[in-house]
């Protein structure tokens, strides 16, 4: 399948998994010519929800696929310190 799986190294499932989806979402792209999306610059301030949607906006004019519409998404996380409970 891929010279990466072959001989006797291991691999888990999900490296396999994002290997086999990737090759499918990059075979099924929707999207032709990719324009050039520049990404905008996040920080401390900006209201985290408001970039989410930015960023992913920004990913879909380059993508846009069948494996795209029924696996992708995002993910957000938060580190709070132990200490002082700031974010």
């Amino acid at each position: 399948f891929a010279q990466r799986f072959a001989g006797t190294s291991q691999h888990d499932a999900q490296e396999f998994l994002a290997y086999l989806l990737d090759g499918l979402h990059e075979d099924l792209n929707r999207i032709r010519k990719a324009p050039y999306v520049e990404m905008p610059d996040v920080s401390e301030d900006d209201n985290m929800h408001i970039a989410g949607v930015e960023a992913w906006e920004a990913y879909q004019r380059r993508n846009d696929s069948l494996v795209m519409d029924t696996f992708y998404g995002q993910f957000k996380s938060t580190c709070v310190c132990p200490k002082c409970k700031r974010t």
